[in-house]
């Protein structure tokens, strides 16, 4: 992976690989409950910020684990 991958990236992707053995919805969900529970609020703003137009090598388990907590904190 390149050095301008941001940190928020490589890591979610690094969380991502540690699910990967999981049906790809559950693990999914897994890497976002990962991120919501130990994630500063500011990291995981800017991995929404970057779920906008995804980075080439972001993880797509890393996305859609984005997407989830971006709709997780949308719900009333």
């Amino acid at each position: 992976m390149s050095a301008d991958v941001s940190p928020q990236v490589r890591m979610a992707n690094d969380i991502a690989i540690q699910f990967a053995h999981l049906p790809s919805r559950q693990a999914a969900r897994e890497v976002a409950h990962h991120i919501k529970m130990f994630w500063d609020p500011r990291m995981r703003a800017e991995l929404d910020r970057l779920a906008d137009s995804p980075p080439l090598g972001m993880d797509p388990l890393a996305l859609e684990a984005a997407r989830l907590l971006r709709n997780a904190d949308a719900a009333p």
